[in-house]
Order: structure tokens, then sequence, then C-alpha cells
């Protein structure tokens, strides 16, 4: 039987080192041959550094750790938008040696239940096109809902679907207010 998945919102300075020194793992395994080494050296720099990573926390992005036995295999960053009732997937990242064996499957579920529990019936990612994880998004329901590119400074260029899933929202009852038939 595999361990059992672990998902925790990251809270403290440990942790959010910790997501940093798996970002730099897995953007060097997995995207140096998508995007090139510059843009990843670019990107892990400006946006996945402990420092950033607080940042964004700081700015309402919510960041969880993955973990099997004890040991971190990935992360997700999500940020909820309840104006537009919709929750971005800004992040999700796993160790290679975790991908294909349903972990994705199980943090997307999870990120589903959260937004779910928040009235969020919409959620959207982007991915860069060239990225085999269209498929797998596809997979799990989502769709292309645009193409899109985005300046994302030093020169380089973000060139990515905007994709979306719809998802059953559970909208809490008014307080006061008793739901029996």
């Amino acid at each position: 039987m595999p361990d059992a998945l672990q998902i925790s919102a990251v809270c403290d300075a440990g942790q959010i080192a910790a997501a940093a020194r798996l970002a730099r793992e897995i953007w060097y395994e997995y995207y140096v041959s998508l995007i090139g080494r510059a843009q990843v050296d670019y990107m892990l720099e400006r946006f996945q550094t402990a420092p950033a990573i607080g940042e964004q926390i700081g700015r309402g992005y919510e960041y969880f750790l993955v973990e099997r036995s004890d040991t971190p295999i990935g992360y997700f960053a999500v940020r909820a938008d309840a104006a537009e009732r919709r929750l971005f997937i800004s992040k999700l990242y796993l160790h290679a040696s975790s991908r294909g064996a349903g972990t994705g499957r199980r943090c997307m579920e999870f990120i589903e239940q959260l937004a779910s529990r928040r009235g969020l019936p919409v959620l959207w990612l982007t991915v860069n096109k060239g990225n085999p994880s269209v498929a797998a998004y596809q997979r799990l329901g989502f769709r292309i809902a645009a193409e899109i590119e985005i300046d994302i400074g030093g020169g380089f260029l973000m060139d990515d679907y905007r994709m979306e899933k719809q998802v059953a929202a559970c909208i809490p009852e008014p307080r006061g207010v008793d739901s029996r038939p």
C-alpha cells in the first residue's frame, strides 16, 4: 500500500524555504527542456525564492506542501478571487518520481474541495503551450479557454494556455437559516 499523502498549508519560514528548495529541484529537472535554462533561472529568482514566496503569501496566495512519508515531493499555490467566484491555481509542481502515479490528481481533488467549500465554482490556471501537462489537465476536466502571452520581464515571454474547469460550489447557508425540509 502506498504511503499516505499529506498536504499542509505553508505557514512559517521553514515551510517557505522548503517550497523554494522544491521549486529549484523541480524546475531544473522539468522546465529547462521546455523554456530554456535562462528563463528557468529568471523565473526562479523572480517568483520562487523564499522572499518571493513570502511576498506572494502576503498578497493572498496560499501555498501548500505535498509530502509522502514526511518527505516533501511537491507544492502548489492558489489565490481566491471571491468577487469573480474563481480560484486561480498559480502553481502545481511535483517531483518526477511522483508524476503519473495519481499524486497530481489527488492534489487537484484537494484544490477542488477547497474551491467548493469557499463557494468558488471556477478553477483556472495557465500552462505553457508545449507542456505535456496540458493533456493531463484536460483529462482532469479542464478546457482551454484562451491563448495568452505574458511579458514577465527580463526579455522573456510566457506563451500559455489559460485553462478552466467548473466545479460544484457549496454555497454556505446564511446564518440563522434552517435548511431542513
